[in-house]
Protein backbone atom coordinates (compact mmCIF):
# COMPACT_ATOMS: atom_id res chain seq x y z
CA UNK A 1 0.00 0.00 0.00
CA UNK A 2 3.33 2.31 1.06
CA UNK A 3 4.24 1.84 -2.89
CA UNK A 4 1.20 2.52 -4.49
CA UNK A 5 0.43 5.48 -2.12
CA UNK A 6 3.87 6.90 -3.15
CA UNK A 7 3.69 6.19 -6.78
CA UNK A 8 0.28 8.15 -6.74
CA UNK A 9 1.40 11.02 -4.47
CA UNK A 10 5.12 11.23 -6.98
CA UNK A 11 2.46 11.13 -9.95
CA UNK A 12 0.90 14.41 -8.82
CA UNK A 13 3.90 16.11 -7.58
CA UNK A 14 5.41 15.57 -11.26
CA UNK A 15 2.38 17.39 -12.59
CA UNK A 16 2.70 19.67 -10.01
CA UNK A 17 6.12 20.41 -11.06
CA UNK A 18 5.58 20.77 -14.53
CA UNK A 19 2.19 23.20 -13.82
CA UNK A 20 2.15 24.90 -10.75
CA UNK A 21 5.21 26.64 -10.82
CA UNK A 22 4.61 28.41 -14.10
CA UNK A 23 1.55 29.52 -12.40
CA UNK A 24 2.74 30.88 -9.09
CA UNK A 25 6.77 32.10 -10.07
CA UNK A 26 6.37 33.25 -13.33
CA UNK A 27 2.54 34.09 -14.69
CA UNK A 28 0.97 35.56 -11.56
CA UNK A 29 4.59 37.15 -10.53
CA UNK A 30 4.71 38.70 -14.48
CA UNK A 31 1.42 40.25 -13.35
CA UNK A 32 2.35 41.58 -9.68
CA UNK A 33 5.76 42.92 -11.88
CA UNK A 34 3.04 44.51 -14.66
CA UNK A 35 1.14 45.79 -12.39
CA UNK A 36 1.24 48.83 -10.11
CA UNK A 37 2.30 47.46 -6.24
CA UNK A 38 -1.37 49.44 -4.79
CA UNK A 39 -3.45 47.80 -7.60
CA UNK A 40 -2.07 44.17 -6.99
CA UNK A 41 -1.81 44.84 -3.05
CA UNK A 42 -5.63 45.73 -3.80
CA UNK A 43 -6.22 42.44 -5.67
CA UNK A 44 -4.19 40.33 -3.11
CA UNK A 45 -6.36 41.92 -0.23
CA UNK A 46 -10.10 41.52 -1.69
CA UNK A 47 -8.88 37.80 -2.84
CA UNK A 48 -8.03 36.98 0.91
CA UNK A 49 -11.12 38.58 1.59
CA UNK A 50 -13.54 36.39 -0.90
CA UNK A 51 -10.99 33.55 0.70
CA UNK A 52 -12.40 34.31 4.61
CA UNK A 53 -15.80 33.90 3.47
CA UNK A 54 -15.50 30.55 1.42
CA UNK A 55 -16.92 28.56 4.54
CA UNK A 56 -20.15 29.67 3.25
CA UNK A 57 -19.56 27.65 0.39
CA UNK A 58 -18.54 24.79 1.90
CA UNK A 59 -19.75 24.15 5.06
CA UNK A 60 -17.65 21.23 5.52
CA UNK A 61 -19.32 19.08 3.03
CA UNK A 62 -16.10 18.22 0.95
CA UNK A 63 -14.37 16.66 3.32
CA UNK A 64 -17.75 15.07 4.79
CA UNK A 65 -18.29 13.75 1.41
CA UNK A 66 -15.04 11.91 0.98
CA UNK A 67 -15.48 10.31 4.85
CA UNK A 68 -18.76 8.98 3.74
CA UNK A 69 -18.30 8.45 0.15
CA UNK A 70 -14.73 6.63 0.17
CA UNK A 71 -15.99 3.75 2.68
CA UNK A 72 -19.39 3.78 0.80
CA UNK A 73 -19.12 4.37 -3.36
CA UNK A 74 -23.03 3.88 -3.33
CA UNK A 75 -23.14 7.15 -1.28
CA UNK A 76 -22.29 9.11 -4.44
CA UNK A 77 -26.23 8.95 -6.12
CA UNK A 78 -27.93 9.13 -2.64
CA UNK A 79 -25.25 12.62 -1.57
CA UNK A 80 -25.02 14.39 -4.60
CA UNK A 81 -27.97 15.62 -5.83
CA UNK A 82 -28.76 17.28 -2.22
CA UNK A 83 -25.14 18.68 -1.93
CA UNK A 84 -25.49 20.13 -5.05
CA UNK A 85 -28.33 21.77 -4.24
CA UNK A 86 -27.01 23.17 -0.65
CA UNK A 87 -24.63 24.53 -2.89
CA UNK A 88 -26.65 26.54 -4.85
CA UNK A 89 -28.12 28.15 -1.88
CA UNK A 90 -25.03 28.56 -0.05
CA UNK A 91 -23.72 30.43 -3.05
CA UNK A 92 -26.57 33.08 -3.25
CA UNK A 93 -25.79 33.56 0.83
CA UNK A 94 -21.94 33.87 -0.11
CA UNK A 95 -22.53 36.77 -2.75
CA UNK A 96 -24.93 38.28 -0.24
CA UNK A 97 -22.72 38.32 3.01
CA UNK A 98 -19.48 39.39 1.20
CA UNK A 99 -21.53 42.74 -0.40
CA UNK A 100 -22.61 43.26 2.99
CA UNK A 101 -19.41 42.84 4.89
CA UNK A 102 -17.99 44.74 1.92
CA UNK A 103 -20.34 47.73 2.57
CA UNK A 104 -19.60 48.30 6.23
CA UNK A 105 -15.73 48.04 5.47
CA UNK A 106 -16.26 50.45 2.76
CA UNK A 107 -15.31 49.24 -0.24
CA UNK A 108 -15.31 51.78 -3.79
CA UNK A 109 -18.02 50.45 -6.57
CA UNK A 110 -14.56 49.38 -8.44
CA UNK A 111 -13.85 47.33 -5.85
CA UNK A 112 -17.19 45.70 -6.03
CA UNK A 113 -17.08 44.80 -9.26
CA UNK A 114 -13.72 42.73 -8.83
CA UNK A 115 -15.11 41.69 -5.40
CA UNK A 116 -18.04 39.99 -7.46
CA UNK A 117 -15.92 38.46 -9.73
CA UNK A 118 -13.27 36.71 -7.31
CA UNK A 119 -16.69 35.59 -5.40
CA UNK A 120 -17.44 33.88 -8.73
CA UNK A 121 -14.00 32.43 -8.37
CA UNK A 122 -14.25 31.02 -5.40
CA UNK A 123 -17.58 29.51 -6.35
CA UNK A 124 -16.47 27.92 -9.13
CA UNK A 125 -13.78 26.19 -7.08
CA UNK A 126 -16.01 25.23 -4.65
CA UNK A 127 -17.86 23.17 -7.10
CA UNK A 128 -14.73 22.24 -8.77
CA UNK A 129 -13.35 21.23 -5.81
CA UNK A 130 -16.69 18.83 -4.58
CA UNK A 131 -16.62 16.34 -7.90
CA UNK A 132 -13.21 16.29 -7.36
CA UNK A 133 -13.77 14.91 -3.69
CA UNK A 134 -16.20 12.26 -5.72
CA UNK A 135 -13.12 11.14 -7.59
CA UNK A 136 -10.97 11.31 -4.99
CA UNK A 137 -12.49 9.12 -2.86
CA UNK A 138 -13.09 6.70 -5.50
CA UNK A 139 -9.17 6.29 -4.92
CA UNK A 140 -8.83 7.65 -8.76
CA UNK A 141 -5.80 10.17 -7.64
CA UNK A 142 -3.69 9.80 -10.85
CA UNK A 143 -7.25 11.46 -12.46
CA UNK A 144 -7.40 14.02 -9.86
CA UNK A 145 -4.45 15.09 -10.15
CA UNK A 146 -4.91 16.00 -13.16
CA UNK A 147 -7.75 17.81 -13.13
CA UNK A 148 -5.95 19.26 -10.17
CA UNK A 149 -3.39 21.38 -12.84
CA UNK A 150 -6.31 21.58 -15.12
CA UNK A 151 -7.20 24.78 -14.34
CA UNK A 152 -3.84 26.14 -13.98
CA UNK A 153 -2.96 25.07 -17.10
CA UNK A 154 -5.87 27.22 -18.91
CA UNK A 155 -5.25 30.29 -16.92
CA UNK A 156 -1.88 30.25 -17.90
CA UNK A 157 -2.60 30.10 -21.52
CA UNK A 158 -5.29 32.63 -20.78
CA UNK A 159 -3.01 35.28 -19.05
CA UNK A 160 -0.07 34.49 -21.17
CA UNK A 161 -2.25 35.94 -24.08
CA UNK A 162 -2.92 38.81 -22.26
CA UNK A 163 0.79 39.51 -20.92
CA UNK A 164 2.57 39.33 -24.30
CA UNK A 165 0.25 38.62 -27.24
CA UNK A 166 0.28 42.48 -27.47
CA UNK A 167 -3.81 42.06 -29.32
CA UNK A 168 -4.64 45.39 -29.38
CA UNK A 169 -6.92 46.71 -26.36
CA UNK A 170 -6.63 43.58 -25.37
CA UNK A 171 -3.61 44.31 -22.81
CA UNK A 172 -3.49 42.91 -18.90
CA UNK A 173 -6.17 44.44 -16.51
CA UNK A 174 -6.54 43.28 -13.38
CA UNK A 175 -10.41 42.20 -14.03
CA UNK A 176 -9.42 40.33 -17.07
CA UNK A 177 -6.66 38.70 -15.16
CA UNK A 178 -9.71 37.51 -12.63
CA UNK A 179 -12.10 37.05 -15.88
CA UNK A 180 -9.60 34.37 -16.88
CA UNK A 181 -9.41 32.19 -13.47
CA UNK A 182 -13.22 31.90 -14.20
CA UNK A 183 -13.13 30.80 -17.59
CA UNK A 184 -10.32 27.93 -16.84
CA UNK A 185 -12.62 27.30 -13.69
CA UNK A 186 -15.47 26.71 -15.76
CA UNK A 187 -14.37 24.46 -18.55
CA UNK A 188 -12.94 22.66 -15.25
CA UNK A 189 -16.15 22.24 -13.95
CA UNK A 190 -18.00 20.77 -17.35
CA UNK A 191 -14.43 18.88 -17.63
CA UNK A 192 -14.91 17.03 -14.55
CA UNK A 193 -18.85 16.76 -15.04
CA UNK A 194 -18.01 14.84 -18.41
CA UNK A 195 -15.94 12.58 -16.33
CA UNK A 196 -18.41 11.65 -13.67
CA UNK A 197 -21.71 11.05 -15.81
CA UNK A 198 -21.75 7.40 -15.33
CA UNK A 199 -22.00 8.19 -11.63
CA UNK A 200 -24.23 11.46 -11.64
CA UNK A 201 -26.25 10.06 -14.49
CA UNK A 202 -28.90 9.46 -12.47
CA UNK A 203 -28.71 12.69 -9.70
CA UNK A 204 -30.99 14.84 -9.13
CA UNK A 205 -30.35 18.42 -7.50
CA UNK A 206 -32.74 18.41 -4.73
CA UNK A 207 -33.88 21.57 -2.86
CA UNK A 208 -35.22 19.16 -0.04
CA UNK A 209 -34.85 20.45 3.58
CA UNK A 210 -35.87 16.53 4.69
CA UNK A 211 -32.59 15.63 2.44
CA UNK A 212 -30.70 18.63 3.26
CA UNK A 213 -30.95 19.21 6.93
CA UNK A 214 -29.18 15.87 8.00
CA UNK A 215 -26.58 16.40 5.73
CA UNK A 216 -25.99 19.91 7.32
CA UNK A 217 -26.40 18.34 11.14
CA UNK A 218 -23.26 15.88 9.65
CA UNK A 219 -21.46 18.20 8.19
CA UNK A 220 -21.41 20.98 10.56
CA UNK A 221 -18.35 20.07 12.33
CA UNK A 222 -16.45 19.92 9.40
CA UNK A 223 -17.49 23.27 8.58
CA UNK A 224 -16.63 25.16 12.32
CA UNK A 225 -13.13 23.37 11.58
CA UNK A 226 -12.80 24.77 7.49
CA UNK A 227 -13.64 28.27 9.07
CA UNK A 228 -11.85 28.34 11.84
CA UNK A 229 -9.00 27.27 9.86
CA UNK A 230 -9.56 29.17 6.74
CA UNK A 231 -10.41 32.56 9.03
CA UNK A 232 -6.37 32.10 10.98
CA UNK A 233 -4.51 31.00 7.38
CA UNK A 234 -6.18 33.94 5.22
CA UNK A 235 -7.10 36.58 7.39
CA UNK A 236 -3.49 38.19 6.99
CA UNK A 237 -3.83 39.91 3.78
CA UNK A 238 -7.20 41.61 5.28
CA UNK A 239 -5.97 43.11 8.33
CA UNK A 240 -2.64 44.45 6.76
CA UNK A 241 -5.05 46.20 4.49
CA UNK A 242 -6.53 47.59 7.28
CA UNK A 243 -4.39 48.82 9.42
CA UNK A 244 -1.21 49.68 7.64
CA UNK A 245 -2.72 50.15 3.17
CA UNK A 246 -2.38 48.47 0.08
CA UNK A 247 1.36 49.14 0.17
CA UNK A 248 2.26 46.83 2.44
CA UNK A 249 -0.28 44.09 0.89
CA UNK A 250 2.27 44.06 -1.75
CA UNK A 251 5.24 43.64 -0.14
CA UNK A 252 3.72 40.85 1.73
CA UNK A 253 2.09 39.01 -1.36
CA UNK A 254 6.00 39.15 -2.99
CA UNK A 255 6.82 37.07 0.09
CA UNK A 256 3.76 35.00 0.19
CA UNK A 257 4.17 33.51 -3.37
CA UNK A 258 7.15 31.58 -2.93
CA UNK A 259 5.76 29.73 0.52
CA UNK A 260 2.28 29.54 -1.53
CA UNK A 261 3.71 27.54 -4.09
CA UNK A 262 5.71 25.05 -1.22
CA UNK A 263 2.41 24.94 0.57
CA UNK A 264 0.38 23.56 -2.70
CA UNK A 265 2.62 20.69 -3.37
CA UNK A 266 2.39 19.78 0.09
CA UNK A 267 -1.57 19.60 0.10
CA UNK A 268 -1.46 17.18 -2.55
CA UNK A 269 -0.68 14.74 0.04
CA UNK A 270 -2.76 15.97 2.20
CA UNK A 271 -5.81 15.33 -0.60
CA UNK A 272 -4.67 12.10 -0.68
CA UNK A 273 -4.32 11.27 2.82
CA UNK A 274 -7.83 11.87 3.92
CA UNK A 275 -9.63 9.48 1.83
CA UNK A 276 -7.12 6.93 2.40
CA UNK A 277 -7.07 7.40 6.26
CA UNK A 278 -10.85 7.46 5.98
CA UNK A 279 -10.87 3.94 4.15
CA UNK A 280 -7.90 2.41 6.39
CA UNK A 281 -8.96 4.31 9.43
CA UNK A 282 -8.96 0.58 11.17
CA UNK A 283 -5.58 -0.25 9.88
CA UNK A 284 -3.02 1.10 12.61
CA UNK A 285 0.00 -0.57 10.77
CA UNK A 286 -0.65 1.23 7.84
CA UNK A 287 -1.94 4.29 9.04
CA UNK A 288 1.42 4.38 11.57
CA UNK A 289 4.35 3.69 8.19
CA UNK A 290 1.64 6.15 5.96
CA UNK A 291 1.31 9.04 8.23
CA UNK A 292 5.36 8.64 9.60
CA UNK A 293 6.95 8.64 5.89
CA UNK A 294 4.71 11.58 5.01
CA UNK A 295 5.65 13.58 8.07
CA UNK A 296 9.28 12.97 7.79
CA UNK A 297 9.35 14.02 4.03
CA UNK A 298 7.23 16.88 4.36
CA UNK A 299 9.26 17.91 7.77
CA UNK A 300 12.20 17.22 5.68
CA UNK A 301 11.49 19.16 2.52
CA UNK A 302 10.38 22.34 5.26
CA UNK A 303 13.56 22.62 6.77
CA UNK A 304 16.06 22.31 3.91
CA UNK A 305 13.69 24.98 2.33
CA UNK A 306 13.77 27.25 5.26
CA UNK A 307 17.08 26.95 5.84
CA UNK A 308 17.69 28.06 2.14
CA UNK A 309 15.61 30.88 1.90
CA UNK A 310 17.38 32.19 5.19
CA UNK A 311 20.11 32.42 3.34
CA UNK A 312 19.08 33.82 0.08
CA UNK A 313 15.53 34.65 0.25
CA UNK A 314 16.12 38.24 -1.49
CA UNK A 315 18.12 36.09 -4.16
CA UNK A 316 15.00 34.10 -4.61
CA UNK A 317 12.95 37.16 -4.96
CA UNK A 318 15.00 38.70 -7.10
CA UNK A 319 14.75 36.32 -10.31
CA UNK A 320 11.38 35.83 -9.18
CA UNK A 321 10.32 39.27 -9.11
CA UNK A 322 13.38 41.68 -10.56
CA UNK A 323 11.77 44.61 -10.26
CA UNK A 324 9.95 44.55 -7.30
CA UNK A 325 12.03 42.37 -5.01
CA UNK A 326 13.09 43.90 -1.50
CA UNK A 327 14.81 42.98 1.78
CA UNK A 328 11.22 43.18 3.69
CA UNK A 329 9.63 40.87 1.39
CA UNK A 330 12.73 38.31 2.16
CA UNK A 331 12.23 38.63 5.52
CA UNK A 332 8.36 38.00 5.38
CA UNK A 333 9.43 34.98 3.26
CA UNK A 334 11.79 33.90 5.43
CA UNK A 335 9.32 33.80 8.23
CA UNK A 336 6.71 32.59 6.09
CA UNK A 337 8.56 29.40 5.39
CA UNK A 338 9.30 27.95 8.57
CA UNK A 339 5.78 28.30 9.19
CA UNK A 340 5.75 25.50 6.40
CA UNK A 341 6.69 23.02 9.09
CA UNK A 342 3.76 23.44 11.43
CA UNK A 343 1.74 23.72 8.09
CA UNK A 344 2.91 20.04 7.56
CA UNK A 345 2.45 18.42 10.39
CA UNK A 346 -1.32 20.18 10.03
CA UNK A 347 -1.29 18.36 6.72
CA UNK A 348 -0.67 14.79 7.64
CA UNK A 349 -2.18 14.46 11.15
CA UNK A 350 -4.68 17.15 10.68
CA UNK A 351 -5.62 15.01 8.07
CA UNK A 352 -5.75 11.48 9.86
CA UNK A 353 -7.77 13.47 12.66
CA UNK A 354 -10.32 14.33 10.32
CA UNK A 355 -10.47 11.02 8.66
CA UNK A 356 -11.06 9.58 12.29
CA UNK A 357 -13.63 12.13 12.99
CA UNK A 358 -12.42 13.73 16.08
CA UNK A 359 -13.18 17.04 14.92
CA UNK A 360 -14.10 18.14 18.69
CA UNK A 361 -10.45 18.61 19.21
CA UNK A 362 -9.52 20.01 16.26
CA UNK A 363 -12.05 22.21 16.50
CA UNK A 364 -11.49 23.44 20.16
CA UNK A 365 -7.68 23.81 19.12
CA UNK A 366 -8.49 25.01 15.87
CA UNK A 367 -10.67 28.05 17.54
CA UNK A 368 -7.53 29.12 19.80
CA UNK A 369 -5.19 28.70 17.17
CA UNK A 370 -7.33 31.52 15.50
CA UNK A 371 -7.33 33.57 19.03
CA UNK A 372 -4.25 33.65 18.68
CA UNK A 373 -3.47 34.60 15.52
CA UNK A 374 -5.73 37.68 15.77
CA UNK A 375 -3.94 39.04 18.68
CA UNK A 376 -0.74 38.56 17.17
CA UNK A 377 -1.44 40.54 14.22
CA UNK A 378 -3.39 43.34 16.20
CA UNK A 379 -0.29 43.44 18.04
CA UNK A 380 2.43 43.24 15.21
CA UNK A 381 1.28 44.83 12.08
CA UNK A 382 1.08 48.14 12.95
CA UNK A 383 4.80 47.79 14.94
CA UNK A 384 6.50 45.36 12.18
CA UNK A 385 4.15 46.08 8.97
CA UNK A 386 3.97 43.16 6.85
CA UNK A 387 6.97 41.54 8.52
CA UNK A 388 4.67 41.77 11.47
CA UNK A 389 1.74 39.51 9.90
CA UNK A 390 4.50 36.74 8.84
CA UNK A 391 5.39 36.28 12.87
CA UNK A 392 1.94 35.78 13.57
CA UNK A 393 1.11 33.09 10.47
CA UNK A 394 4.18 31.13 11.42
CA UNK A 395 3.47 30.95 15.16
CA UNK A 396 -0.05 29.83 14.42
CA UNK A 397 0.93 27.50 12.06
CA UNK A 398 3.55 25.91 13.64
CA UNK A 399 1.25 25.98 17.12
CA UNK A 400 -1.24 24.33 15.55
CA UNK A 401 0.67 21.70 13.71
CA UNK A 402 2.13 20.76 17.22
CA UNK A 403 -1.61 20.34 18.41
CA UNK A 404 -2.54 17.63 15.75
CA UNK A 405 0.42 15.96 15.93
CA UNK A 406 0.58 15.36 19.49
CA UNK A 407 -3.53 14.56 19.31
CA UNK A 408 -2.70 12.17 17.19
CA UNK A 409 0.18 10.11 19.05
CA UNK A 410 -2.15 10.09 21.91
CA UNK A 411 -5.47 8.80 19.74
CA UNK A 412 -3.57 6.28 17.68
CA UNK A 413 -1.11 4.94 19.90
CA UNK A 414 1.77 6.21 17.21
CA UNK A 415 4.37 5.38 19.47
CA UNK A 416 6.73 8.59 20.00
CA UNK A 417 10.14 7.35 20.45
CA UNK A 418 12.84 9.78 21.50
CA UNK A 419 15.78 7.63 20.65
CA UNK A 420 14.42 7.57 17.08
CA UNK A 421 14.75 11.18 16.57
CA UNK A 422 18.75 11.20 17.19
CA UNK A 423 18.96 10.34 13.32
CA UNK A 424 16.86 12.76 12.21
CA UNK A 425 18.35 15.79 14.44
CA UNK A 426 22.05 14.91 13.05
CA UNK A 427 20.21 15.32 9.91
CA UNK A 428 18.91 18.72 10.61
CA UNK A 429 22.81 19.52 12.40
CA UNK A 430 24.03 18.75 8.89
CA UNK A 431 21.84 20.51 6.65
CA UNK A 432 22.15 23.51 9.22
CA UNK A 433 26.08 23.25 9.19
CA UNK A 434 26.19 23.04 4.79
CA UNK A 435 23.70 25.13 4.23
CA UNK A 436 24.36 28.50 6.91
CA UNK A 437 28.44 28.24 7.23
CA UNK A 438 28.72 26.44 3.92
CA UNK A 439 28.05 29.85 2.25
CA UNK A 440 31.44 31.27 3.61
CA UNK A 441 33.67 28.61 1.84
CA UNK A 442 31.96 28.31 -1.29
CA UNK A 443 33.64 30.23 -4.09
CA UNK A 444 30.58 30.62 -5.21
CA UNK A 445 26.52 30.18 -5.08
CA UNK A 446 26.87 27.23 -7.66
CA UNK A 447 29.31 25.37 -5.77
CA UNK A 448 27.30 26.12 -2.54
CA UNK A 449 24.18 24.38 -4.05
CA UNK A 450 26.28 21.21 -5.11
CA UNK A 451 27.45 20.86 -1.31
CA UNK A 452 23.65 21.41 -0.40
CA UNK A 453 22.69 18.58 -3.16
CA UNK A 454 25.28 16.10 -1.22
CA UNK A 455 24.19 17.24 2.44
CA UNK A 456 20.18 17.06 1.10
CA UNK A 457 21.25 13.08 0.24
CA UNK A 458 22.98 12.24 3.38
CA UNK A 459 20.26 14.27 5.57
CA UNK A 460 17.34 11.94 3.82
CA UNK A 461 19.16 8.90 4.31
CA UNK A 462 19.35 10.03 8.13
CA UNK A 463 15.47 10.86 8.38
CA UNK A 464 14.87 7.52 6.93
CA UNK A 465 13.66 8.90 3.08
CA UNK A 466 15.30 6.04 2.00
CA UNK A 467 17.57 3.15 2.70
CA UNK A 468 20.91 1.84 0.91
CA UNK A 469 19.27 -0.65 -0.95
CA UNK A 470 17.01 1.32 -2.59
CA UNK A 471 20.08 3.60 -3.78
CA UNK A 472 22.03 1.04 -5.23
CA UNK A 473 18.82 -0.02 -6.73
CA UNK A 474 18.69 3.67 -9.08
CA UNK A 475 22.01 3.83 -9.47
CA UNK A 476 22.07 0.55 -11.37
CA UNK A 477 19.18 1.70 -13.50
Amino acid sequence: MLKKYLSDIAFMQVLNLLIKPIWILLIDAAVQEALPQEVYGNYFALFNFSLLFFIVLDLGLNSFNITEVAQDNSKIGLLTGSIIGLKIILALAYVLIILSVGVVIGYTSQEFGLLLTLGAIQILTSLTQFFRSIVSSLQRFRVDGIFMVLDRILVILFVAILLWSEIPDFELTIHRFAYAQVLSLSLVLVSLLFFLRGYLSQVRISFSLASILPILKKSWPFAMLVSLMGLYTYIDGVMIKSLVGDAEVGVYALGYRFYFALLMFAQVFSGVLLPLFTKNIADSALIRSISGYTARLLLFGGLVASFITTVYSLDILTIINPGKANSDSAEVLVLLIFGFVGAALTLVYGALLTAGKELKWLNRFAAITLLLNLILNLVLIPRYNAQGAAMATMTSQIFFGLICFFVSVRKYNLHLNFTSLLRPFLGVGLLALIIFRGKQYAQNMSVHFVMIAIAVLLAAYLFKLYNLKDLKSVLKK
